[in-house]
């Protein structure tokens, strides 16, 4: 530093004013926050399907064929859970399960908002 040269580092706690200029642009920002973090609003279409024996089923393939639209596929987890996301809007849809040496079967569901869906299907062997 020069001499003749000062610097003053003000280390006071901010006081009652600074907070309240603060405090409300503070709240303001987060509520403003708020709705972008849950921007992505979607109903749920999930299930679970099962063999016949009461265990579940897993890599089942499942297709969501929503009235107008895209088809949707997956297959069932190793616990066989399945799950679609679907507009959060009233819709119809068809949901098929499909799985060699097993019967195929279809279960038509109605959606009428961001609500979740449960499904679940036996999966009969064709023999």
């Amino acid at each position: 530093m020069a001499k003749g040269t000062t610097t003053v580092t003000d280390r006071r706690p901010m006081g009652r004013l600074g907070w309240a200029v603060l405090l409300p642009g503070l709240v303001a920002l987060l509520l403003l926050a708020r709705p972008m973090m849950g921007a992505e609003e979607y109903a749920l279409i999930a299930g679970t399907v099962f063999r016949a024996s009461g265990h579940a089923f897993p890599g089942v393939e499942v297709t969501l064929q929503p009235e107008q639209g895209k088809v949707q596929k997956t297959r069932s987890s190793p616990r066989g859970e399945f799950t679609f996301r679907v507009p959060p809007k009233a819709g119809r849809y068809t949901v098929s399960v499909k799985a060699a040496g097993h019967r195929s079967e279809s279960k038509p569901v109605e959606v009428q908002a961001d609500e979740r869906v449960d499904l679940s299907f036996l999966m009969e062997s064709e023999k």
